[in-house]
């Protein structure tokens, strides 16, 4: 079977299993870097998961949009909700509770800008206080493109050229943006890091692979790239050069051309993973343990910003690998009882959905 092939083959799939093993990398880059090995790319973590959800709603979307002639937008709020507010609020109120119960002063800004899914400006504006809130600026970003990128999909649903056109040009708007803003306006590097005006490129990045995908475009492109398993290496590489060399050569130039052409190499890694997850040498992100890493990855990215530091601190005469070790095992703790017992709960909730709506879309849609 050819890589192209390949590609149209597990895409056809109700459920795409290298995700979930892309989820596990993301949040253990994330995990890693923020446990203290600051040389270790974090960020790009997030980005993984910015451009995975640009994918997969679209795909979602597109799913729903062929199967059915329509998108039902109430639908697509409903799953969203039971998806990601449960697990968040619980954090959040278990957050705000160990703070009052262990006498520690609750920063109640930061605080009520997360719990509206706003802390991403709190943090441009604000700058960060490095606190058990920190990480909600990505969570903000990804529910703001929840709220806007539905109703213009539907717009733009029966004409996919279009769409391809509308997202190329937002694409390029946002490059030139930061471009104006970190050379017009001096706009300092907390803001583009954080703001939703300056980074939601990256999603749309994932959805225009997705238009790209389900439109059958550039087959010779998406060929060359799948071709070998040695292929990923190379984007891997190109990845690394950005992330480690740009900004010794380049002022400013994660904000200017890093955050322009990263998301575009993690969604090219993103295709090549789906279409060579069969591979030897790539076969490992659809075992059974980093999948399961990966289903629960979004608390595991919710509660090690409470969990890493205090684990540390406990083990602090120990090495540090023993004590990344403890509190990587604390934080897959917390994650599987929140994913066991409050996220499962709430999915079980989604029901009075069409029959042809749930076997068709919902298993390419879970993050």
């Amino acid at each position: 079977m050819s890589s192209l092939s390949q590609l149209d083959s597990k895409l056809a799939r109700s459920h795409l299993p290298a995700l979930d093993g892309l989820r596990a990398v993301a949040v253990f880059l994330v995990i890693t870097a923020h446990f203290g090995f600051l040389m270790v790319p974090g960020a790009h973590g997030v980005m993984t998961f910015f451009v995975l959800s640009g994918f997969l709603i679209t795909w979602l979307l597109l799913r729903e949009n062929e199967a059915t002639g329509d998108v039902s937008l109430s639908g697509f709020y409903k799953r969203r909700t039971l998806r990601i507010f449960p697990a968040f609020y619980f954090y959040w109120l278990t957050l705000v509770s160990l703070l009052i119960i262990t006498r520690h002063t609750i920063p109640w800004s930061h605080a009520l800008s997360a719990l509206s899914y706003t802390s991403n400006y709190y943090l441009a504006l604000s700058g960060d206080p490095n606190n058990g809130f920190s990480h909600t600026w990505s969570l903000a970003i990804e529910e703001q493109f929840y709220l806007l990128w539905p109703a213009i999909f539907i717009l733009f649903r029966r004409n996919l050229r279009r769409m391809t056109t509308l997202l190329l040009c937002i694409i390029a708007a946002i490059w030139v943006y930061r471009i104006v803003l970190c050379f017009g306006f001096g706009i300092d590097q907390g803001y583009i890091q954080s703001a939703f005006d300056t980074r939601f490129d990256a999603l749309m990045v994932g959805c225009l692979i997705a238009a790209l995908l389900k439109r059958n475009s550039i087959p010779s492109f998406w060929r060359g790239l799948t071709a070998s398993s040695m292929m990923p290496l190379a984007t891997i590489a190109l990845l690394m050069m950005s992330v480690y060399a740009g900004e010794l050569y380049i002022d400013r130039y994660r904000d200017v051309i890093g955050f322009a052409i990263e998301p575009v190499l993690v969604g090219i890694f993103i295709v090549q993973m789906i279409a060579l997850s069969s591979t030897k040498a790539w076969g490992w992100l659809e075992s059974r343990p980093v999948r399961f890493l990966g289903r629960i990855s979004y608390s595991l990215y919710l509660y090690q910003q409470l969990t890493l530091y205090s684990t540390r601190k406990a083990l602090s005469g120990f090495p540090i690998l023993v004590q990344l070790g403890g509190a990587i095992a604390v934080t897959v703790v917390a994650a599987t009882l929140s994913h066991y017992f409050v996220e499962r709960p709430f999915l079980k909730m989604k029901t009075g959905w069409p029959q042809l709506r749930q076997k068709l879309v919902l298993g390419v849609a879970e993050r």
